[in-house]
């Protein structure tokens, strides 16, 4: 009981940080967007390791393309391929930048449903805020963006 009660706070912990995270990384001055692209991804593939142990602790080493592609699809909103901020698309490269761990025991079709999931919830969120013109949205969608992506991990341990 102890060790669930650990596990939940430790994911408890990394989606709050998750969420402030991705925040500060669109805030700018005095902090960046690497806050957001590089930390969130060294802080999602560890945890899953950890949350998963011992079946991924021998391919540990694919959390590094991981993390690579997920900072990657996180430096962009898919702006210059698209004509605008596309959020749909970025949830979904957001969620796929777990590809590689299909080498590691996770089913492909999970990495994909956490895909589909970050681009409807993230698509969905900007859509929401846009149309009803809601105060400080800014903060609402960035912060809830940081935090799907940290929480939606879960889904991976199915």
């Amino acid at each position: 009981m102890v060790k669930k009660a650990k596990k939940t706070l430790a994911v408890l912990i990394a989606t709050i940080l998750g969420a402030i995270l991705y925040r500060l990384g669109g805030w700018g001055r005095p902090f960046r967007s690497w806050m957001r692209d590089w930390i969130i991804p060294v802080l999602v593939y560890p945890l899953l390791i950890w949350l998963k142990y011992p079946p991924l602790l021998t391919n540990w080493w694919l959390i590094i393309p991981s993390i690579a592609l997920t900072g990657a699809a996180l430096t962009t909103y898919w702006d210059n391929v698209f004509g605008f901020d596309n959020f749909w698309f970025h949830g979904f490269m957001v969620g796929l930048g777990a590809f590689p761990l299909i080498w590691a025991s996770i089913p492909w079709w999970l990495i994909l449903l956490r895909s589909i999931i970050l681009a409807l919830f993230m698509g969905g969120l900007n859509w929401w805020v846009h149309k009803y013109k809601i105060k400080y949205s800014d903060v609402i969608e960035e912060t809830l963006r940081g935090f799907a992506i940290v929480i939606s991990v879960l889904l991976l341990l199915l």
